[in-house]
């Protein structure tokens, strides 16, 4: 005897077969489906902007490099392979509680001299894998790496997809996109191989200006505030790290979040799954 309320069996059937088109999107909704990253920060407002900055070109020069180490707040560090005083600076980094990366040098259009650890297209499949591994492994406390140069190589889906297979393989390390081209594919690429990705927003002082780097650290702020999140590379430069030094302890009174670039990441996925609400200007 059927109960009334039974559902027949083959109309459960064909719902659950009118839904597999839907399961590719869904799994591709999830950009960032592997390595589990930092928790947000207790502390942060769900509508406070957070910004992160990465120090590049670290390792080569000792003093300036101290000096970048010790500006105040939760910046991110990346250090070119096989630098001298990688081991020394990475380490007080470390210490300090901030995050580590490897600036991966890669080959560029106008081809320039890329120093230890560089990757080019003429290298052999088996070469390309030794010498990102080598220069990896360089880098104590390393959690992520971001493209030295690179406006040839990461314009490539081919040599992408090889090194994002190769560091997806056992390296937990996330990827940060320079963007050093316009026609990158490195973060669609690093995405789409399983790697936490993100791509920067604003080059702090790519002119050696103080009236520049102040323009755009203010573009910084303002990207974080319209987007909810904004990533930011500068140098250890003589006039970059003396204006981050006056800026940095003013980034609170102005509602900001610093954070390393693991913890913005993880911020970032969290508020795509969340409608951002831009602050009231005050």
């Amino acid at each position: 005897m059927k109960k009334a309320n039974s559902i027949p069996s083959r109309k459960i059937s064909f719902f659950f077969i009118s839904l597999l088109p839907l399961i590719p999107a869904l799994v591709q909704a999830n950009e960032f489906p592997i390595t589990p990253l930092p928790p947000v920060i207790n502390n942060l407002n769900v509508n406070q902007p957070a910004i992160s900055i990465i120090i590049d070109d670290m390792g080569y020069r000792l003093k300036s490099g101290q000096r970048a180490v010790n500006l105040p707040g939760d910046l991110t560090y990346s250090f070119l392979p096989h630098a001298p005083h990688v081991n020394k600076l990475s380490q007080n980094a470390h210490e300090q509680n901030k995050e580590v990366m490897l600036h991966l040098p890669m080959e560029a259009e106008a081809g320039k001299k890329l120093g230890p650890g560089g990757l080019t297209e003429c290298m052999t499949e088996k070469k390309f894998n030794e010498v990102l591994l080598s220069s990896i492994n360089s880098i104590p406390h390393v959690s992520g790496f971001n493209n030295h140069m690179g406006s040839l190589l990461t314009k490539s889906p081919l040599w992408m997809k090889r090194l994002m297979q190769e560091v997806a393989m056992d390296k937990k390390l996330f990827f940060v996109d320079s963007k050093t081209t316009s026609d990158s594919v490195a973060h669609k690429v690093a995405s789409a191989e399983g790697l936490n990705s993100i791509q920067r927003d604003i080059f702090i002082d790519h002119e050696d200006s103080k009236i520049f780097i102040q323009k755009q650290l203010r573009k910084l702020i303002q990207k974080a505030q319209q987007n909810g999140t904004a990533l930011a590379i500068a140098h250890p430069k003589e006039i970059t790290l003396s204006e981050l030094e006056k800026w940095l302890p003013e980034l609170e009174s102005k509602g900001i979040k610093l954070v390393s670039v693991s913890k913005l990441i993880s911020l970032r996925q969290q508020r795509k799954l969340a409608l951002w609400k831009k602050p009231a200007q005050q």
